[in-house]
């Protein structure tokens, strides 16, 4: 039987907090209605979590540490961001930028990607002296505001690289297992699948969830992880999609470990699937599952494994570069081995 575990849970103006122990995410809801005094059904809310991330299923749910803040939101609403709020409050301080006439009627007009990129042109005048710095004791104001344990910013990268490829193991586990169920009952097919996601799964335990991505010092640790970063901490835009390069001059960059600024921007960089996850892989996955089924033969589990959680198939992209359009030109499978 699962135990409960606590959280802080918030409303989206982050006006009221409240500690609520619950089991699961359904318990989290019915109580989070009682506390703040709702008048919605448990369906009519969701969870956020300050970097954006939804928390929409148990299995990602029970990977959320103790005391995890949460931020509950309306059905079809969503809650700014850290990189949001930091924004306006840059721009309250920004006395430069407010007297500049019309640019302050320019700025309430424009869109979140040019605000996150004002955002970093704001950045570059932070000091930067402390990025080489790695303990909470040494650059305290680094880890402001984090609900977290850890005692250096590396350990902290390295959870956030973590969750990052935890969320697209449980999106993909809930999608395979909506889109099979609506489309056969077969019980060997279900056991094929059960099979497959706990095989990925062991590999992902085995990798550590790739927290080495974000992570500077991994290589150091161990020549066989290569991060994402140099050794400074500095990320790089790999460029849109279907493009082997950022385009944009100069290339977009960010070091998170330079600066809580930084660290909370970089929340709106985006690790994208090349070959789309939903749209391609999924589909591809459960196409080999009937083919497997039907015909015979094994399922490519390393193949899978490489465009749902490597880079491989994921690069890193400023938000400005990160496009949502269909990657048409890029197809997942066929991962049926005959």
């Amino acid at each position: 039987m699962t135990s409960a575990k606590g959280y802080k849970i918030t409303d989206s103006e982050r006006k009221t907090r409240v500690g609520i122990a619950a089991k699961n995410i359904d318990d989290l809801k019915k109580k989070t209605i009682e506390k703040f005094k709702l008048s919605y059904e448990p369906s009519d809310i969701h969870f956020q979590m300050p970097d954006g991330t939804i928390v929409d299923c148990n299995g990602y749910f029970e990977t959320l540490p103790a005391q995890s803040l949460l931020i509950w939101v309306k059905e079809g609403e969503r809650a700014e961001t850290d990189a949001e709020i930091l924004y306006k409050t840059i721009r309250e301080v920004n006395e430069e930028y407010l007297n500049a006439g019309e640019k302050v009627q320019e700025f309430f007009t424009e869109k979140m990607k040019s605000k996150v990129f004002k955002l970093a042109e704001v950045l570059k005048g932070i000091d930067t002296e402390k990025v080489k710095l790695c303990t909470k004791a040494e650059h305290p104001e680094w880890f402001e505001g984090l609900d977290s344990r850890a005692a250096t910013k590396e350990e902290y990268m390295f959870r956030r690289a973590q969750d990052r490829i935890r969320t697209y193991y449980y999106r993909t586990k809930e999608d395979l297992y909506r889109s099979t169920n609506t489309t056969t009952t077969s019980p060997s097919l279900s056991k094929q699948l059960g099979a497959l996601l706990a095989d990925l799964q062991s590999k992902l335990k085995l990798n550590k969830y790739h927290g080495h991505l974000f992570d500077r010092h991994a290589a150091a640790q161990d020549p066989n992880l290569k991060s994402m970063c140099d050794a400074s901490g500095a990320f790089g835009c790999e460029g849109r999609w279907d493009k082997d390069r950022c385009l944009y001059e100069p290339a977009h960059s960010i070091n998170p470990y330079e600066s809580r600024e930084s660290r909370i921007v970089f929340q709106t960089w985006n690790l994208d699937h090349q070959v789309e996850r939903s749209r391609s892989v999924i589909p591809a996955v459960r196409e080999a599952l009937r083919l497997c089924e039907e015909e015979g033969g094994s399922i490519d589990v390393k193949a899978i494994y490489n465009d749902l959680f490597t880079v491989n198939n994921l690069k890193l992209v400023h938000i400005v570069c990160h496009d949502k359009g269909a990657h048409s030109s890029k197809k997942a499978g066929p991962y049926l081995i005959s």
